[in-house]
């Protein structure tokens, strides 16, 4: 008796799983159907009705393509303004953050007093942030994405967004230190030391704040010493002066409890000893 109640129940359970199933069918294609006909009505008061229910809906891909045929029409009224915004969101919804990046940019220079100005300045910049590369490939969009934060915090130096702006402009930078510290590396290794020696000072100049700084500032004297050691004669006394004056300047900033310190000294040891050899033999 228990295994027939049981059996009836799971029959009444495929039962309402195939009514539910067959009900959402229904109900999609009713959708799908409304959607048709509004793209198809040449009434464009309906459009932008619907245009503005799947957008309440976050239904961006149908909103767009309804905005996208209205936007013409529409661009010389006071709906204008509310369509442009609202395409915005509905690309940056769809992860189409260039083009919504732009759009948020002619929002803000066609309606700068409106009520979305503020938003889809910073919107625009956050566009570029997310299309920022790792710190391994081209670094176009950090750069713009950088200036396009300044300009924001120019616009708007007291606006809520200030504090997110700065967190994503130490992380852009932080790409940009990281990208010029690793081709400072790369010269370091292969032995280009006067390449290595100008981008990183270029790098301790340019990003203070960075991680490696401490690395970088110790490699500029490790440079110069090994530039020396390769050099001909005639340049050697200069470039271990150069080595000296290097360590000097690292001694100032940091303190013995630094881990490159030790091999630091060792540097400027080695190198006021060779500078003695060829002071004495010229």
């Amino acid at each position: 008796m228990r295994e027939k109640k049981v059996y009836v129940c799971s029959i009444l359970s495929m039962r309402y799983f195939i009514l539910h199933i067959i009900l959402l069918a229904l109900t999609l294609s009713a959708c799908s159907n409304k959607y048709q006909k509004a793209l198809k009505n040449p009434d464009n008061k309906v459009k932008l009705e619907m245009a503005d229910a799947y957008y309440k809906k976050k239904d961006f891909v149908r909103a767009i393509s309804l905005y996208e045929q209205i936007e013409e029409v529409y661009s010389a009224t006071p709906f204008a303004e509310k369509i442009l915004y609202n395409s915005a969101q509905c690309n940056f919804g769809l992860k189409m953050y260039a083009l919504a990046g732009f759009q948020f940019k002619t929002y803000f220079e066609n309606f700068p007093s409106g009520s979305n100005a503020e938003e889809s300045l910073y919107m625009n910049a956050y566009c570029a942030y997310l299309e920022s590369f790792d710190a391994e490939l081209d670094q176009t969009d950090t750069y713009k994405a950088i200036e396009t934060f300044r300009i924001f915090i120019n616009v708007y130096p007291d606006s809520k967004y200030i504090n997110e702006c700065n967190t994503y402009l130490d992380e852009l930078r932080a790409k940009l230190s990281f990208k010029a510290y690793r081709t400072a590396k790369l010269y370091f290794n292969m032995g280009e030391y006067k390449s290595a020696i100008v981008t990183l000072k270029n790098i301790s100049r340019e990003f203070p704040e960075m991680v490696q700084k401490e690395e970088v500032d110790f490699l500029i004297v490790k440079s110069h010493y090994l530039l020396a050691q390769n050099s001909v004669a005639e340049k050697q006394i200069e470039r271990y002066r150069n080595t000296l004056t290097a360590f000097e300047e690292l001694n100032e900033q940091y303190t013995e409890a630094s881990k490159f310190m030790k091999e630091a000294k060792e540097i400027a040891l080695k190198s006021q000893l060779a500078l003695k050899k060829l002071e004495n033999k010229s």
